[in-house]
């Protein structure tokens, strides 16, 4: 099976202490995105009806 350029830069890429690096950066970005989407979720309703009696107060 030929190679090609792409495909020799991708496999060294890989096998490299710089791929498993990006790798577990890649993974701890994505867990702490999945964290704030919950959090944001949870909090969104609570912090919505706050504002609104804040709002409500001030009139």
């Amino acid at each position: 099976m030929k190679r090609t350029h792409s495909t020799r830069l991708i496999h060294r890429f890989l096998r490299s202490a710089k791929a498993a690096t990006s790798i577990e950066y890649a993974i701890i970005a994505a867990g702490i995105a999945v964290v704030l989407v919950g959090v944001i979720s949870a909090l969104g309703g609570n912090v919505a009806t706050m504002w609104t009696a804040i709002k409500t107060a001030f009139n």
